[in-house]
């Protein structure tokens, strides 16, 4: 590929080595960095499910990019960038970053990056905490750095599949649940435990603040899970199974697949601030 001096030997940006970094073209490069958060996820679920997800949807989608030829991907660690989870900090186990320390902790990654003439960058979300971090984040970035980063969190773009091959009832869809344990069932069972998969329905406090990724309302309510729910659960964790979490995982690497080629379509001059 033009301007790639060697061979690309891993997709993991961590992995490389300095002289490999320094040989790609900026111009053909992406950085896709996952966000997500140690947080509990129920009964049945390990705390990293959103890190993980994440992580493994950065994965495979810098895979297909760099398979379809069109650009070059990478990835940065999750654990690199976690965020805010207070209202999950009544269960043990659940690590919260201030909304300050994830913020100053993106800026600090972007920054180190953009010195080396990275400018094209897509925070890739995997935990619904995150969402208003990451956007106030990136219009963070562009004022001080003068780079525009793209934020998505993957089941926004997938809502049409989520509506198709989820079963569970409305409110189905929220935390630990029928959508988080099938991508976990796909991606990694052992760590699943489904006999403690339990349904925990939230509750409709309005008809403006439904929490279902199928269907969102449009109004924010910050959720306490030590009072709106008795396990960590909001959703349908007990109707999920693997082959659903791989048509959501195939689904959202797809998308953002897409995504992502066009971000490598933009010109340098797109991102920056003028």
């Amino acid at each position: 590929m033009p301007g790639i001096a060697m061979p690309i030997r891993s997709c993991r940006l961590a992995e490389l080595r300095w002289p490999e970094v320094s040989a790609l073209d900026r111009d053909d490069t992406i950085i896709i960095q996952p966000v997500g958060a140690i947080e509990q996820h129920g009964h049945h679920l390990p705390l990293d499910t959103d890190t993980a997800g994440a992580e493994q949807l950065a994965l495979r989608t810098a895979d297909a990019v760099n398979a379809a030829g069109k650009g070059v991907a990478f990835f940065g660690d999750a654990e690199w960038a976690l965020g805010p989870a207070p209202h999950h900090l009544a269960y043990p186990g659940t690590i919260s970053l201030s909304m300050k320390t994830m913020s100053d902790l993106l800026v600090d990654i972007i920054g180190s990056l953009t010195r080396h003439r990275f400018y094209r960058f897509l925070f890739l979300n995997g935990h619904g905490g995150n969402a208003g971090v990451l956007a106030a984040t990136a219009l963070r970035i562009s004022e001080e750095l003068g780079i525009s980063p793209a934020v998505v969190t993957y089941w926004n773009l997938i809502r049409d599949t989520l509506g198709t091959v989820m079963t569970s009832e409305r409110g189905g869809l929220g935390h630990a649940c029928e959508m988080e344990t099938s991508m976990q069932l796909h991606l990694r069972c052992e760590g699943v435990d489904m006999a403690e998969a339990g349904k925990s329905l939230p509750r409709d406090l309005t008809t403006f603040t439904t929490l279902d990724f199928r269907t969102p309302g449009p109004v924010m309510l910050p959720w306490d899970f030590s009072r709106d729910s008795k396990t960590g659960t909001m959703g349908d964790p007990s109707v999920a199974t693997a082959e659903k979490g791989r048509a959501v995982v195939d689904a959202a690497v797809g998308r953002l697949t897409a995504l992502a080629g066009e971000l490598l379509a933009l010109g340098e001059a797109d991102f920056r601030k003028a």
